[in-house]
């Protein structure tokens, strides 16, 4: 029943048992883990309880109360308004890393362990005291020995092992769910699990940060504005990254603060971001406030690169495409461009899903697309996919995550910016390269590449396949996998009819010596002879032999 065996069974117990205290024993009990866990009935809440609370903040609490995995997929599906309801969403949207820093004795053989030296030796000075502490790691001030202030972050001790056992429980209860409810299915439980996985373990993983960072830095150098930290790989590993120290104010500081510099940070970050989305194809997928600073240089710093999205060349244009085709109110492209950015089962009905798109068009009709917000919109037509069962690449929901959150910091800095506007340059743009011959020639140049091989052996494959017809030796194989079904059904009806009729023959054989014998001369020879007798015994052997042989054969 569980995958995981009973390797993990007290930490199960207590996920079980918290998720149970905040109400949803009774679904637990439904899977049977009651009982395999030897956990008491009285957990198995009635969820028609007077005390029942608002699901959303029950499941807030159990996550809370569960530590950083579940904060962090907490966090996550925070993130994911396509596809949850907005009440879960809203309470999710809550959560915080409000964990206690761990002590300087552990940072300390951390950092000599990883580094292979005193931690003396490798930082002139490393303050004890956190910056910041947070489910993962936390980060302390330093200094190199050329005198580089830097910021080290470091994982907490045994973070991964604490991890990779959530995530064997948390895989287990998400299967369990989707094999029992519909509604686990309905929210694709299973692949949110997998989806978390993979992001909290690359977020784990300090040597894919590092390297994130070192390219989004390389990426943003020609934005004035813009700050990316510098990284040392000589510092760093997958348990610690070092990079420079920047001193700043945290976006809630200085966001309320009078200055005529807000609307040019506004308009510099959505650069930056369309930049990455449209041009680089890797973005920051989590710039939430708390990721942003302001230098006393006046810049913008984007920290923490441990999530990243991307995109290839093909996505961008799909994307690009798709905000054009909203921004033009067309229905049918719009929905052609869902299609191209996800996957779309066979059953699909295309055209009530082009009304549900015109539906949710309409709901912007009075008001220029500019004052719309892009991230609100994209949303809510993901949101529609789901109902339709399109589900749309994980790709483009991070970056509609993005949108939304970039939005959000540009209507607070300038409420009069319109992302939209912005992104009309790097449409035409786009297109421009689309179309361009240098772009076609490139294309047709790979596609040769790659039927390169094709075209080299082709002649010979067909100078092969000639010769053959020529010498009569031609030959076709039929494949057809379902011929043993219809075989072994027409072994079943011929064998039923044999038996049919070998009853026939013993009954007609029988009936024709009785009346022989009762109205035949008596005097004759063959009446004088136990015919009757002889006759049973020799049928009733080959109706038993018949019998045998069908059911030997299986197929009766």
């Amino acid at each position: 029943m569980l995958s995981t065996g009973l390797k993990h069974a007290n930490r199960y117990r207590k996920i079980v048992t918290v998720l149970a205290r905040h109400g949803f024993g009774y679904i637990l009990n439904e899977v049977g883990l009651f009982h395999v866990l030897s956990l008491p009935k009285r957990l198995s809440t009635n969820p028609k309880d007077p005390n029942y609370r608002l699901i959303g903040e029950r499941i807030r609490n159990a996550m809370e109360e569960l530590g950083p995995t579940f904060i962090k997929l907490g966090q996550m599906i925070s993130t994911r308004k396509d596809l949850f309801p907005d009440y879960i969403v809203d309470e999710m949207v809550k959560l915080q890393d409000d964990v206690p820093p761990f002590d300087y004795a552990q940072v300390e053989g951390i950092v000599e362990q990883e580094l292979q030296v005193p931690i003396s030796e490798a930082f002139t000075t490393f303050r004890q005291e956190p910056l910041a502490a947070a489910s993962i790691g936390q980060v302390h001030q330093a200094e190199l020995p050329d005198g580089t202030s830097v910021a080290v972050k470091i994982a907490r001790p045994h973070i991964k092992e604490t991890i990779e056992k959530d995530l064997d429980i948390l895989h287990d209860l998400t299967r369990l769910l989707s094999q029992r409810f519909h509604w686990a299915q309905y929210y694709r439980l299973e692949e949110v699990a997998d989806e978390f996985a993979e992001a909290i373990r690359n977020e784990a993983d300090y040597t894919l940060e590092l390297r994130n960072t070192e390219k989004m830095h390389e990426n943003m150098k020609k934005f004035t504005r813009i700050e990316i930290p510098e990284v040392f790989p000589r510092y760093s590993s997958r348990k610690m990254i070092t990079m420079s120290f920047v001193d700043g104010q945290k976006f809630s500081e200085w966001k309320d603060m009078n200055g005529s510099y807000h609307p040019k940070f506004a308009r510099e970050l959505a650069d930056a971001f369309l930049h990455q989305v449209l041009i680089d194809g890797f973005f920051h997928s989590d710039p939430h406030p708390g990721n942003l600073l302001l230098t006393g240089e006046d810049r913008l710093c984007l920290l923490d690169f441990g999530q990243v999205g991307r995109l290839n060349r093909s996505m961008r244009n799909d994307f690009i495409n798709y905000v054009i085709a909203m921004t033009k109110r067309e229905p049918e492209e719009v929905a052609r461009m869902v299609y191209n950015m996800a996957d779309v089962p066979q059953s699909v009905d295309a055209e009530e899903f082009e009304e549900e798109v015109e539906f949710l068009l309409d709901k912007y009709y009075q008001r220029p697309f500019e004052e719309v917000q892009i991230g609100e919109a994209i949303n809510d037509i993901f949101s529609a996919s789901q109902r339709f069962n399109i589900r749309i690449y994980k790709e483009y929901t991070l970056l509609a995550k993005a949108v939304i959150i970039i939005e959000s910091i540009i209507s607070q800095l300038d409420p009069d910016l319109s992302i939209v506007e912005i992104a009309e340059p790097y449409g035409r743009l786009l297109a421009r390269e689309r179309l361009h011959p240098k772009t076609w020639s490139t294309k047709w140049l790979k596609e040769a590449k790659r039927q390169r091989d094709t075209l080299l052996v082709l002649p010979h494959s067909l100078r092969g396949a000639l010769d053959k017809i020529n010498d009569d030796e031609l030959s076709f194989n039929v494949r057809m996998p379902k011929i043993n079904i219809f075989l072994n059904k027409l072994d079943r009806i011929s064998n039923r009819i044999s038996f049919s009729l070998t009853l026939l023959a013993f009954s007609i054989i029988m009936v024709g010596l009785i009346v022989g014998a009762t109205f035949g001369d008596s005097s004759s020879f063959l009446v004088q002879l136990p015919v009757i007798e002889i006759s049973f015994i020799i049928s009733f052997f080959m109706f038993l032999l018949l019998i045998y042989s069908i059911l030997r054969s299986g197929r009766f």
